[in-house]
């Protein structure tokens, strides 16, 4: 007879556990408590537009991602590596490109030659790539333990292109706003953005998820689902009592306790303010008090985010940066943000409609430099999910599959 488990939560770690112990032979079943599965990873349709829950990118470098999903059939496609970084001079926006050297080497050579980051600088941020590129995966989660700008500091980075650079790229990742995050996972996400690309699936972000649950099957999940815990092995599901061989977590019970908390903003705008599939950095974000984080148009990456003849427009404030400038309330985010868009934009900004503004209170999950950051994940109680690892992706499946070995090996018993 087949062994029974019940995973509770139909997020990425969810699903990726539950699509392993079937491969396994076990009789699994989700069940989620919202309409709907992946759990952070959705997407709503808003007058056509397509509206991730956050600015979401997929990382093809991450080891676990690639043995987790088909990007072909995805339809992901990349943004460009690199990043536009805008600052206000003199009234006036200026824009640098921060293109990829090692991946486009014409364009890295001009941006060499661009003057906006010093030729030390640039020598530096080839020698962290090479640091953190040669190995395996592992390795950069070796060594120190502090906070990712003391680590930039270390590597003898300037100020001006910490603050002007490394700062709105990182802490529109990490989603705080001084750095704070493990220097281990800033090596980690390095890495990765190096080897690899930011991309985005045909459909919204929502579809990783749904392949993941298209190969579990529907009739294994169970949405609209009050659980509750019994014991290790029965669950109260909508009154109904049921009991299974092994119980896993795919949920942060303490969810409410994480502080790293984000804004974003999507807008309907006649045509894209960008002329290239980068990421727009704020180099003005830390420096000048400013607002947002990053600037991405979804649209020109994958042309299905937005209606013919529009662009979705997606700005990224970072929960923490608007605390200290006093901004707790959508329209006044909304304010700042139109504000600051102007002087990058002048002639196209004031036509922007906004469609939604989304407040992520419990974001990710906490990985400061408090204790030291592992590159496995340790598995308690069959509980998975990002939280369990760091904050990220290949967080959650890596958790995901850790819990699913150790069910596998408990059932074997």
């Amino acid at each position: 007879m087949k062994k029974s488990v019940a995973v509770i939560g139909a997020g990425l770690a969810g699903l990726r556990c539950a699509l392993l112990l079937k491969e396994a032979g076990i009789d699994v079943h989700v069940y989620e408590r919202e309409h709907h599965v992946g759990g952070r990873m959705k997407t709503e349709k808003v007058d056509g537009f397509l509206l991730d829950y956050g600015f979401h990118v997929m990382q093809t470098a991450y080891p676990t991602s690639q043995r987790t999903f088909d990007f072909e059939k995805l339809g992901a496609q990349a943004f460009e590596p690199g990043a536009i970084i805008v600052q206000k001079k003199k009234k006036k926006a200026k824009f640098w490109r921060m293109a990829d050297p090692f991946r486009r080497p014409i364009q890295g050579a001009l941006s060499g030659m661009n003057r906006f980051a010093s030729p030390l600088d640039l020598l530096r941020v080839a020698r962290l790539r090479f640091a953190v590129t040669k190995g395996k995966t592992d390795q950069v989660f070796e060594g120190g333990n502090k906070d990712a700008l003391s680590y930039l500091k270390q590597q003898g980075f300037s100020q001006s292109i910490i603050q002007r650079f490394f700062h709105p790229l990182f802490s529109g990742i990490f989603l705080e706003d001084d750095l704070r995050t493990n220097e281990r996972m800033f090596r980690f996400v390095f890495r990765m953005m190096s080897k690899g690309n930011m991309v985005l699936p045909r459909g919204g972000i929502v579809a990783a998820p749904n392949q993941l649950a298209q190969r579990l099957g529907e009739d294994r999940i169970h949405l609209n689902s009050d659980v509750s815990i019994i014991d290790d092995i029965t669950l109260d599901i909508n009154g109904q009592t049921k009991s299974f061989d092994a119980i896993v977590r795919a949920f942060n019970a303490n969810q409410i306790n994480e502080k790293r908390h984000v804004w974003t903003l999507h807008f309907d705008a006649e045509h894209s303010p960008l002329k290239s599939r980068h990421v727009l950095l704020n180099g003005d974000v830390k420096i000048n008090d400013g607002l947002i984080a990053h600037l991405a148009v979804p649209s020109d990456v994958q042309p299905e985010y937005a209606p013919v003849g529009r662009s979705l427009v997606t700005i990224t404030v970072v929960g923490g940066r608007a605390d200290s400038l006093g901004l707790t309330e959508a329209p006044e985010i909304e304010e700042a943000v139109r504000k600051e868009a102007k002087v990058w934009f002048p002639n196209t900004s004031l036509n922007w409609r906004l469609l939604a503004i989304q407040h992520i209170e419990h974001a990710l999950p906490e990985v400061g430099s408090e204790r030291p950051l592992l590159a496995t994940p340790q598995v308690q109680d069959f509980e998975c999910g990002d939280h369990m690892l760091h904050g990220s992706v290949e967080g959650a499946l890596l958790s995901a599959e850790a819990v699913a070995n150790a069910v596998v090996v408990h059932l074997q018993v």
